[in-house]
């Protein structure tokens, strides 16, 4: 689905992203963003070109905080409106689960990241700034709970 495709009249936007985890002395840990809106979240982007949700997501990541990985099973997809220049937008973000492998911990500063840090799971469920994505890590957080 192109990133000009509608449906009921709202053009829609194709997004994906990850939630990323280490695990520290046997404890796994989670990587947040502070997006532009001073908020933390998770690494997340447009699709661009013919991408699909997957390789958008690994080149997200890997733009906005300098992390790869081994990608693994999707999540979930949020879904949600808003309005810009007079137009209402339909944006759908699907989110995979990624174990962090290699890179240093570094936030995209042009793309209004400010910070980036790693939080064991109920720290990250405190600090998450958005519903939604809260529910998304809640989710990877019992998926890395029940893989170990």
């Amino acid at each position: 689905m192109a990133d000009n495709d509608r449906t009921r009249g709202r053009k829609i936007r194709r997004a994906a992203g990850c939630v990323v985890y280490r695990v520290e002395d046997g404890v796994p840990h989670f990587l947040l963003i502070r997006d532009p809106y001073e908020r933390w979240s998770l690494p997340k982007g447009h699709l661009e070109g013919n991408e699909t949700d997957a390789e958008a997501a690994v080149r997200e990541v890997l733009e906005e905080t300098g992390i790869s990985g081994e990608l693994g099973l999707p999540i979930a997809t949020v879904a949600y409106t808003f309005v810009t220049h007079g137009q209402m937008i339909e944006k759908r973000v699907a989110f995979f689960l990624m174990r962090a492998t290699s890179g240093e911990a570094k936030p995209q500063i042009d793309e209004g990241i400010s910070a980036i840090d790693w939080f064991p799971a109920q720290e990250a469920l405190r600090r998450m700034g958005y519903e939604q994505i809260r529910d998304v890590l809640s989710k990877a957080i019992v998926m890395v709970s029940s893989a170990s």
